[in-house]
């Protein structure tokens, strides 16, 4: 008996691939009966199946202890045989005094690591030639194929498992179980987009707790937590189930209204939904709410999504500065107002412009060994003798739209200072980050100025990495996927920050094609104390490790978070753990780690 040459076409799932093998043996090899089967427990179950002479159909099973197969898989018998009864263990296994079998041909499938998974089995009620011995290699060929397909199917399932795990983080807090920003951000998208067409009036409604941080510095962080949970709680027993509600950051919440609800009435509700105290650990505790309050009515124009929460945010201010546990709703004066962040504006316009906004330097080192592989570039600003806050000046200058300008500097600063470490390093391995804000993604000129900041200063096109977040993907996915495109042919790298804090997707992975993510701090900040937190890293370092891209975690500040980071695989972290921000002259004495 001679087969013709294997000629299988391309196999994508298993189930397709145990019924192209046994089609394909029962036309090579026609012995009466082929099968792939399973083994589960105590039983051989029958996964496909074509039968002319036992009357077997798929789904079907018998006592694993009365196969053929089990004495094959052990190696006391032999896989091919053409007078099966010849052979003492077949002649008296169960399966022989119920059928009358006079070949049988059987080839264990065994999974990617190593474990039985069932068989490629054979028979005829006939005793067949010698020449069925001639047959083993095609039938190990297919056995291995199949464990082949087998072991990708569950990959596939695993990463799609893991990306499904992933969204639900991204798109629900796991401390409230509420919306997160991505999320909230879509729905007031989606909203917009109906308002224009069909002159639907939306509000929004931001708002966050008064003197939130006093209840942590008193009481604790888990405290803090736990009340962020009762206020989640109460605030939906408050509204009504069109209505979305979601957790921004931190203690501030917002609340989109879409069917013409009154927003005025709406903020009251919320802001008497505080004068009951929270019971917390059995401690009551009294706090309040200020709301501010943004409404397009039907007609009313608005730019985007960013628009209209800076109008929410600056009633909010607003209703702060009147009293605490007040609302306000947003009239175009109040920008007026803002005396504060209007002066800090023109002042940060002209740091910008002098260049006197400084960069310090966080390390990123190799966890088993320490050793400083790249640095992050953060902008630091100095008024007159004292520091703001870059929680104060970044957001002003993305306000005011200095966010390219600042970048440009920061890039500049860093590429400087790059090539200042290089030349004393002796080579241009090491690397320094960039935070690149979603706006820039969208702009057709920014990869002309990474190009040219790279050719000017010297750099190797890789040592310059651009950090962007996955917001930088959602408001304009086709100028991202260009710009990003061209980022990569320039050769600079690419790493996707905040890692998992956002609508986490393996398409954007796909889209921008980095080379690293830095996994957010707030998946460290608990990883050494809770299972819960370690099991999901374990996921988020397995999807990257998958995708072959390098992994770097945030926020390491103890040394237990970083144990737990080695025994888990991770390679690269950062965080206060390793070394503060600081400046280029504090740190030099570190590079030598780059060596």
């Amino acid at each position: 008996m001679v087969t013709s040459a294997l000629d299988l076409p391309s196999l994508t799932r298993f189930d397709e691939a145990c019924a192209l093998v046994v089609a394909y043996l029962s036309k090579t090899i026609p012995l009466a009966f082929w099968s792939v089967s399973r083994v589960d427990g105590e039983r051989q179950i029958y996964v496909r199946v074509q039968d002319g002479a036992y009357g077997t159909t798929a789904g079907g099973s018998h006592a694993w202890s009365d196969s053929f197969c089990q004495h094959m898989v052990t190696g006391s018998t032999p896989q091919i045989a053409p007078d099966a009864m010849a052979v003492p263990q077949y002649a008296a296994a169960g399966v022989a005094q119920a059928l009358s079998i006079g070949a049988y041909v059987g080839v264990p499938i065994c999974d990617g690591d190593g474990s039985l998974f069932g068989t490629l089995c054979g028979m005829d009620p006939t005793i067949q030639s010698g020449e069925l011995l001639d047959q083993a290699p095609l039938l190990h060929t297919l056995a291995a194929l199949l464990g082949q397909t087998l072991h990708a199917d569950r990959l596939r399932a695993e990463a799609l498992d893991r990306e499904a795990e992933l969204q639900r983080s991204a798109l629900h807090d796991q401390l409230t179980g509420l919306p997160t920003r991505t999320m909230f951000l879509h729905c007031i998208a989606h909203a917009l987009d109906l308002h224009r067409r069909d002159l639907r009036p939306l509000a929004v409604l931001l708002f966050d707790l008064d003197d939130f941080k006093a209840v942590n510095d008193t009481l604790g962080h888990a405290s803090g937590d736990r009340l962020l949970v009762r206020v989640a709680d109460r605030l939906r027993g408050a509204l009504r189930p069109a209505d979305t509600l979601a957790r921004l950051n931190g203690d501030e919440f917002a609340l989109l209204l879409e069917d013409g609800a009154d927003p005025v009435a709406m903020a009251g509700r919320v802001v008497c939904a505080f004068q009951e105290p929270f019971t917390v650990n059995g401690t009551l505790i009294t706090v309040s709410a200020s709301v501010g309050v943004a409404e397009l009515r039907p007609g009313a124009e608005v730019a985007n999504v960013d628009v209209l929460l800076a109008h929410a945010d600056a009633a909010m201010c607003s209703a702060k500065h009147l009293r605490k546990g007040r609302f306000a709703v947003y009239d175009p004066i109040m920008a007026l107002t803002r005396t504060r962040e209007l002066q800090l504006r023109d002042l940060l316009r002209q740091a910008i412009a002098a260049g006197v906004i400084e960069a310090v330097y966080q390390p990123i080192v190799e966890l088993d060994s320490g050793r400083v592989i790249a640095f992050e570039a953060l902008a630091r600003w100095q008024h007159d003798g004292e520091m703001v806050d870059p929680s104060v000046f970044v957001p002003i200058a993305a306000r005011s739209g200095l966010m390219p300008d600042l970048t440009d500097h920061m890039m500049r600063l860093a590429a400087a200072q790059l090539d200042r470490w290089s030349t004393a390093l002796g080579h241009r391995q090491l690397q320094v980050g960039v935070n690149v804000p979603p706006t820039l993604i969208s702009h057709a000129d920014f990869p002309a100025r990474v190009a040219a900041c790279i050719r000017h200063y010297g750099l190797a096109p890789e040592q310059l990495v651009l950090e962007i977040t996955e917001d930088a993907l959602l408001t304009d996915p086709n100028s991202a996927r260009e710009v990003t495109r061209q980022l990569r042919e320039i050769g600079a790298t690419l790493a996707l920050d905040d890692f998992g804090s956002g609508y986490s997707s393996l398409l954007h992975l796909q889209q921008i094609s980095p080379r690293s993510v830095k996994i957010d701090r707030c998946f460290a900040h608990d990883l050494d104390t809770n299972p819960a937190a370690e099991r999901f890293m374990a996921a988020l370092l397995a999807l990257c490790r998958d995708l072959g891209l390098r992994v770097i975690v945030e926020g390491v500040e103890r040394a237990a978070q970083a144990d737990v980071l080695r025994r888990l695989g991770c390679s690269h972290a950062q965080g206060y753990l390793f070394g503060r921000p600081a400046r280029p002259e504090e740190i030099d004495e570190l590079t030598h780690f780059a060596r």
